[in-house]
């Protein structure tokens, strides 16, 4: 018995082994594949961008932000590439050109493989995009950051709003709709990060110094959704209500965001109870503030932003060298003037 049961305790030593060996293999051969496919789709994806009719123009600039399908950033793309046609530039959002999706870092290698002049991005602290930049600023391609800032040495210049002015228009607008409330959200999509909303904090504490309000000083919680997905922002703000987890006054820091709490307070009864700031100025979003649903947002003209940056490109390619900061006026939107900006909506 004891022979025997030594024979098969080898017998099962060695299919395990053999199938260990098996695994790895396959594995490996996975890798391999996968590697290949990927490469080869990077290829296709560059090879589409080939075709594309830039080579009509003087230079080609690739355009990525963390959401392309967003009305404000289809909106700056639009500025900027109607600018840059009259420029002899083309500018081209590659994730409108390609049929499959993309990670923004993917976007970012597939614009240096193009060899393209320029490009514009939206900007994030991550260190994947922060690698991708790095590689771009070896093969000579200057960055130029739309919006949201990225590293000093990533960039050649940024062109956006000024951050405090962003956010002494919320504290106007605090100001003027705070009752007595205390407790204030800061809520924002996986396009901002936390140190953006802290960032974002401290310069809206500033701008609140001295000011009459009731219950100071005020509250401030930040959250930022790093869920990703189709649903992630909707399926993240739904649970929030769901749990009741939730603060009297409430600040989203992009549109996405802003449009699912809107909706959401109107889905779970909330309007009213909840004083809802935004940014961004989408038809939804408009709309609520003519409901006032939502108090006010703030945003940044994105057709100022797209012929900023498309200027910007053009600056630094005919004298070498351009502003390492060029401003771009943010603005209020409440029920003073909502009806002027849903009729300029309505117009596009």
């Amino acid at each position: 018995m004891g022979l025997l049961g030594g024979k098969r305790k080898l017998g099962s030593n060695s299919a395990l082994a053999i199938a260990a060996g098996c695994a790895v293999a396959f594995m490996f051969i996975a890798t391999i594949v996968s590697t290949v496919l990927y490469k080869q789709r990077m290829d296709e994806a560059v090879g589409l961008m080939a075709e594309t009719t830039y080579n009509e123009y003087d230079s080609y600039v690739v355009m990525i932000s963390s959401d392309d399908d967003s009305t404000f950033w289809k909106q700056v793309y639009e500025a900027a590439r109607e600018y840059g046609k009259e420029n002899g530039v083309y500018i081209d959002m590659i994730s409108q050109s390609i049929d499959e999706s993309y990670s923004k870092p993917e976007l970012i290698e597939m614009a240096i493989e193009s060899d393209c002049d320029a490009i514009f991005i939206e900007g994030d602290d991550s260190e994947e995009t922060t690698k991708m930049l790095a590689r771009a600023s070896q093969k000579g391609i200057p960055v130029f950051a739309l919006g949201t800032d990225v590293a000093a040495e990533s960039r050649i210049s940024y062109i956006g709003a000024n951050s405090y002015s962003i956010a002494s228009l919320y504290g106007t607008s605090l100001v003027d709709n705070l009752v007595k409330q205390k407790k204030v959200l800061v809520l924002g999509a996986d396009s901002v990060s936390v140190a953006d909303e802290n960032a974002f904090i401290n310069n809206i504490q500033t701008a609140l110094t001295g000011a009459d309000i009731v219950n100071a000083p005020l509250e401030f919680e930040a959250r930022a959704i790093t869920e990703t997905g189709p649903f992630a922002i909707e399926e993240y703000v739904q649970n929030m209500f769901k749990e009741n987890d939730l603060a009297p006054v409430v600040i989203c820091l992009d549109e996405k965001t802003t449009a699912s709490f809107y909706q959401a307070m109107i889905d779970y009864n909330k309007v009213g109870s909840i004083l809802l700031f935004g940014s961004d100025k989408s038809s939804t979003i408009l709309t609520g503030i003519k409901q006032r649903v939502i108090a006010s947002s703030v945003y940044v003209d994105s057709k100022a932003l797209g012929q900023a940056a498309a200027g910007a490109f053009i600056e630094y390619k005919e004298a070498g060298n351009v502003s390492d900061y060029i401003s771009v006026e943010a603005k209020l939107i409440d029920a003073s003037n909502v009806a002027d900006e849903l009729q300029e909506v309505d117009g596009e």
